[in-house]
């Protein structure tokens, strides 16, 4: 009950920065100076899970969805505009780096180093895998992170050192391969239980997660990593389940965040409606999981159907779209939050083997991901990969990748959009159309521009601004970059 009760509390106070968008949330820690505290690995190692699944699933979700053209924002309300247009600023979700960094990330560095002291392996494994992962989820976002002397505050060092991407990445799988070393000293121990909110205690499961997220890691640069990807592949010690937080009630507080500040805490509920790119290939497709993504619509006096707007047509008047004339996404109190789905790793294993020009093992992994895909929601994918327009087609190599990630996207709807962002830049899929979502010539799942994007000709984001939150408390935080600016694993 404690750790539900704790949940709770930063769930209320994540979602002060979703719902006022441009406001810090003060937590009372600065990520360079953070306060030391004498909780225990038992109290800290929840709640660092607790604080990444609000950011990752709240604010990073809303931004991953948006950008991925899952959702756009409904054309009589402007909560999230700003997503829409591409107009964030350095002073916009600095709520992401406050409680990363100076919440979650804070609280698993000192669960690790506790644990470490006191031989609490369980422990120490689980928090410095999910420090390796908030890692990895804040590097592609931003392109840089101080992690060599980060988060070090009370070792005296505030203004830390931002290391590079490429280097940042070998950290994280150093952090990795450092827990993976002592799993088998922690399954000796007394297991975590309910502590732990992602597999209740399993190791086997922590061990699997470490490795599909190296696989992952080394995948984004896949020429010179391509050795150590095959001895993953062929390891038999992946994810066969979701590394995922299920501890969501329908109460205040302690929902889902997205949930939570999108439907239970704003003024208005109708915001997030469904983007025509992905609404047309669903419908192109007749994919059932449109009624576990869209509602059906509620004009007045007009038949519920599912229809969508264009990407960014916030402006579009009301009397061409009536309130309830196009489909409001849909969201559960309990949906859990994602951190590393089954279904990512079989399309990431499928992927590899594709770029291995493997196309019997690629189409193997391609079904098992679409098939967990439609199994999450209760469906089965057996018509349409068997036979069917979901069928997986060998080919060239980037063919291949493209099905992949075409059905990978999809998979990502309301359950990891902000992963989706992250595939689309190192990809290039789905591709961005050169017409307009309206023309006849428009193939439906392909990008397309944000009618209000503020960005010069097709350009789309590729991270966000590095945060003022950062930079008005270390002089070391990189100078600023165009929010299209690509990082090194980007698609060139």
């Amino acid at each position: 009950m404690k750790n539900i009760k704790k949940l709770g509390y930063i769930l209320a106070a994540s979602v002060m920065t979703l719902t006022a968008c441009t406001k810090d949330l003060d937590i009372n820690r600065s990520p360079y100076n953070p306060t030391e505290n004498d909780a225990t690995p038992e109290l800290l190692f929840p709640s660092g899970v607790a604080y990444s699944a609000a950011k990752i699933g709240g604010d990073l979700q809303l931004i991953g969805a948006f950008w991925s053209q899952h959702y756009t924002q409904n054309n009589s309300s402007n909560q999230y505009t700003g997503i829409d247009s591409y107009n964030l600023t350095i002073s916009s979700y600095n709520g992401i780096w406050s409680n990363l960094m100076g919440g979650g990330m804070k609280d698993l560095v000192i669960s690790k180093e506790k644990a470490e002291a006191a031989g609490q392996w369980h422990y120490y494994v689980a928090s410095q895998i999910m420090l390796a992962f908030d890692n990895h989820v804040l590097v592609d976002l931003y392109g840089d992170l101080p992690v060599t002397e980060g988060l070090q505050g009370d070792k005296g060092v505030y203004s830390p050192k931002w290391d590079d991407g490429k280097t940042v990445n070998q950290l994280i799988l150093t952090q990795l391969d450092n827990a993976i070393s002592k799993v088998e000293d922690a399954k000796a121990l007394k297991t975590m239980g309910a502590q732990d909110f992602v597999f209740e205690g399993d190791l086997d499961n922590w061990r699997k997660f470490a490795k599909t997220l190296k696989l992952k890691i080394l995948m984004r640069d896949f020429a010179t990593n391509t050795a150590a990807i095959t001895t993953l592949l062929n390891s038999n010690d992946l994810l066969e389940s979701d590394a995922k937080m299920t501890a969501f009630m329908d109460a205040v507080n302690k929902s889902n965040p997205l949930y939570e500040s999108d439907r239970r805490s704003l003024n208005s509920f109708v915001n997030i409606r469904a983007s025509k790119t992905l609404m047309s290939y669903l419908q192109k497709n007749n994919d059932p999981r449109i009624e576990d993504f869209y509602e059906l619509t509620t004009e007045k006096d007009k038949p519920a159907i599912y229809a969508a707007l264009r990407q960014g047509d916030y402006n579009a008047p009301t009397l061409d779209f009536p309130p309830g004339s196009t489909s409001r996404a849909k969201l559960g109190a309990t949906d859990p939050v994602y951190f590393m789905s089954y279904a990512e790793c079989e399309f990431l294993q499928a992927e590899a083997w594709a770029r291995l020009n493997n196309a019997i093992n690629a189409k193997t992994h391609y079904d098992l991901a679409v098939t967990e895909a439609f199994s999450r929601w209760g469906k089965s994918a057996a018509s349409f990969i068997n036979g069917g327009v979901y069928e997986f087609k060998a080919g060239t190599v980037d063919k291949m990748i493209e099905q992949i990630i075409t059905q990978k996207w999809v998979a990502a709807t309301r359950c990891q959009a902000w992963d989706s962002f992250y595939d689309q830049n190192r990809t290039g899929y789905p591709v961005m159309s050169s017409v307009d979502s309206d023309e006849p010539s428009y193939i439906p799942g392909q990008y397309t521009k944000s009618i209000t994007s503020v960005l010069v000709g097709n350009e789309i984001p590729r991270r966000l601004p590095y945060p003022k939150v950062s930079s008005d408390n270390n002089a070391n935080t990189p100078k600023a970059v165009a929010i299209y600016t690509k990082m090194w694993w980007h698609k060139q």
